[in-house]
């Protein structure tokens, strides 16, 4: 049996139509906001009662996983020793579980999710880093919709990363031998962890991460 889809996509600066036609082109029927504040200084559209009236009249339902899947956190539980959001620590936490196992259950009663945050790209949200790996992992495919309306795999994403950081994560070799795939990717994630992480501490973060 496939394993279920969950897209994800940006909200970006996009209009509440055109917006819409990036969730009608895969169907979406269901929108999950993963923004800590479902609000936006520079795109009010998007803002959360705006939002999920616009959704309501098109067909499609609006939640809210702010608890579940938001970045920010200031519990000292979920940071780091310098003090920024440890991304792997929240996949461990029970909010972010109670989450994945609703969008379960959201799949079993036939709903078409897609995760929403406010980066056009991907590769430059929690979304991806935070979230999408352990949706993977848990059974899911996650397929990323992208402001022209294509789209990108996980697997894609994640090419990127290794070659972003390509030249700091180890290699095998003589004395490293047992440097795997998976340990590369692992170490690539908590690179790119480390580049976008909020923190409580600083006042200098993107506005909707």
């Amino acid at each position: 049996m496939e394993s279920p889809v969950i897209f994800t996509v940006g909200h970006s600066t996009h209009s509440l139509d055109y917006f819409l036609e990036l969730l009608q082109s895969q169907s979406v029927t269901c929108l999950v906001d993963v923004r800590s504040v479902a609000a936006s200084a520079y795109n009010p559209q998007f803002n959360k009662g705006p939002l999920s009236n616009f959704l309501k009249r098109s067909g499609i339902f609006y939640m809210h996983f702010a608890e579940e899947f938001g970045a920010r956190h200031t519990d000292p539980d979920l940071l780091d020793d310098e003090g920024k959001v440890d991304f792997d620590k929240v996949r461990r936490s029970w909010s972010f579980k109670s989450g994945v196992e609703r969008l379960w259950n959201g799949v079993e009663k036939g709903f078409t999710i897609s995760l929403m945050c406010s980066e056009g790209e991907p590769f430059d949200c929690h979304r991806f880093s935070m979230i999408s790996v352990a949706l993977e992992k848990d059974g899911f495919q996650v397929k990323h919709i992208m402001k022209d309306k294509t789209i990108k795999t996980n697997t894609q994403l994640e090419n990127q990363l290794l070659k972003k950081y390509d030249k700091i994560i180890p290699k095998s070799s003589i004395f490293e031998p047992n440097v795997s795939l998976d340990m590369q990717i692992e170490i690539a994630y908590r690179l790119r962890n480390k580049e976008i992480a909020f923190s409580p501490y600083s006042s200098e973060q993107i506005e909707q991460l």
